[in-house]
């Protein structure tokens, strides 16, 4: 049994030979070679065109997997990173009230100054810029993360 696309080069090709083609001038029906001929050659336009096709839409889902892995690992990077700073802001605070506290009960103003200073700085400060920072980076293509 053979494909269809081999009978129609089978006949196309024979249909084209030197006898055919003489042929073709001597018989009327020589238009029906021709369009033997066009069919031939559409067939074949179809079929590069359609692996071109097939072709592009592997690299679009090869293109979409690589994104998602790496939208994937920037989530991971950033929640960490949300996760570690705020950590520390609650650390710095936490020692910031008790070294408030400490000033309130020596009375001591000035370091209560500073400790209020100091606090009010974590406070003001944005983690969030920090990670905004952090994604224009990512965004770089020649950023490398070097990981401690």
């Amino acid at each position: 049994m053979t494909k269809r696309g081999d009978l129609t080069s089978a006949v196309t090709h024979a249909v084209s030979g030197k006898v055919a083609k003489g042929a073709k001038k001597a018989v009327p029906g020589g238009s029906l070679v021709d369009g033997i001929q066009r069919m031939h050659q559409a067939h074949s336009d179809y079929q590069k065109l359609r692996e071109e096709e097939r072709t592009k839409r592997l690299a679009i889902l090869a293109d979409r997997d690589v994104t998602i892995e790496r939208i994937r690992a920037q989530h991971d990077t950033i929640k960490t990173a949300l996760a570690d700073t705020f950590n520390l802001r609650k650390t710095g605070l936490e020692a910031q009230i008790r070294a408030m506290d400490k000033a309130l009960e020596s009375g001591n103003v000035a370091a209560l100054h500073v400790v209020l200073d100091g606090m009010v700085k974590t406070i003001q400060s944005s983690p969030f810029k920090d990670i905004a920072d952090m994604r224009e980076k990512f965004s770089d293509q020649d950023f490398v993360l070097r990981l401690k």
